[in-house]
């Protein structure tokens, strides 16, 4: 692991602000705790949001642009240190990027006559602030291959663009297209920084050997996703489960030669292996004609919040100075996690038992959510144990 090495007066006296995972993984997944809860309160009849916003647009786009989002711009915002040699974003920059991701959360909250179009201004510079933060990095190196991160981030916009303006239009049709289009967008990320990182952490824990890569299987699942984005926005729907189906298959022929089989013993190893495999499992009961918000929650709950909370638990060990062993509980948290993904697919397929199921889905996630918050809060607050920057 890189770390790039200056004197300790430099660092910025709060350690939350030091490097980008610390505070984005803290107050991303405290957010999704209080959204989760605020999202179960309204299925169970009190909305505690204000009466100027769509409870349904407001549970979907936060839990992608207020949670997912946060969590994937403070890895890459980490990560891009150690791709590229240069010092991430820190100090009183990671300070006033972090406020442009928080103020929107807090007002979509508050009962204050706020113009809806000033929060979703707001709202709506935060990807592009870090894609160019990324941009910087990349290219001050010429490290091209990383430089795909920033028309993800830049379609990333579109999308949430997109889902404002079904808001502000009352065409709900907008909203799904900007929705879906990025979970399916995520979902490129995810493929590509598993490729990258599963297998490889697989190999250093087990005794298990890498396989080279196959360029047919890499460029098949980049593409295949990429297609799901476009038929997503064109709600055709025979193209749409065609590329799901495809996508599913290739993702799922990429996994299974990243070493599945040696990693039980592991729980930062299973956890990402199983999170993974949900992705395909969302996209095939696309491909099967479930309703698409099933498969669309067997990606987000179980594919993007798994690998999401896996590689918060690991990443925040590792760039804390400790060593790779989340506490006990996590296993349980990695857990829940997951089964909270079966408990929500379970919702839309059985009517019936549709809302305990769903409070069952939610129960579960804040469990795991508030284990990671209440384990790894204090390490993110403090300064790394080995003394080392970041």
């Amino acid at each position: 692991m890189l770390n790039i090495d200056e004197p300790a007066h430099l660092q910025p006296q709060i350690a939350l602000f030091r490097l980008g995972f610390r505070p984005f993984f803290l107050f991303a997944s405290l957010f999704s705790v209080l959204a989760l809860g605020i999202w179960g309160g309204f299925l169970s009849g009190i909305n505690l949001l204000p009466q100027s916003v769509n409870p349904l647009w407001w549970h979907g786009h936060e839990m992608i642009f207020g949670f997912v989002c946060a969590v994937v711009a403070g890895f890459l915002l980490t990560a891009v240190q150690n791709w590229t040699g240069q010092a991430g974003i820190k100090g009183t920059w990671l300070l006033g990027l972090f406020s442009v991701w928080l103020l929107p959360r807090l007002l979509l909250l508050m009962p204050l006559a706020i113009p809806f179009t000033l929060i979703m201004f707001i709202d709506l510079l935060f990807l592009p602030l870090t894609a160019l933060i990324l941009a910087k990095a990349v290219i001050r190196v010429r490290q091209w291959r990383n430089f795909v991160f920033i028309p993800i981030l830049t379609l990333l916009t579109l999308m949430n663009a997109l889902s404002y303006y079904g808001v502000l239009t009352n065409q709900f049709e907008w909203i799904n297209i900007g929705l879906y289009g990025a979970v399916a967008l995520i979902s490129i990320i995810v493929a590509l920084l598993g490729g990258r990182v599963i297998p490889f952490f697989t190999e250093r824990a087990t005794q298990w050997q890498r396989q080279t890569a196959i360029p047919v299987l890499e460029w098949l699942s980049f593409i295949s996703l990429f297609g799901l984005v476009i038929s997503l926005s064109l709600q055709e729907q025979i193209l749409l489960r065609s590329m799901a189906g495809i996508a599913s298959i290739v993702l799922l022929l990429r996994w299974h030669r990243w070493g599945w089989h040696a990693c039980w013993r592991v729980p930062l190893l299973w956890s990402l292996h199983l999170s993974y495999v949900c992705i395909p499992l969302g996209l095939a009961l696309i491909a099967f004609g479930l309703p698409l918000s099933v498969g669309m929650h067997a990606i987000t709950v179980g594919g993007l919040a798994g690998m999401i909370l896996a590689m918060m638990a690991r990443v925040s060990l590792g760039h804390t100075g400790r060593t790779l062993q989340p506490p006990s509980i996590m296993k349980y948290a990695f857990g829940l996690i997951l089964l909270a993904a079966v408990f929500r697919i379970l919702a839309g397929i059985i009517p019936l038992w549709s809302a305990s199921l769903l409070l069952a889905a939610i129960t579960s996630w804040v469990i795991a959510l508030g284990c990671f918050c209440i384990c790894y809060g204090p390490m993110l607050c403090q300064a790394r144990i080995d003394g080392r920057p970041g």
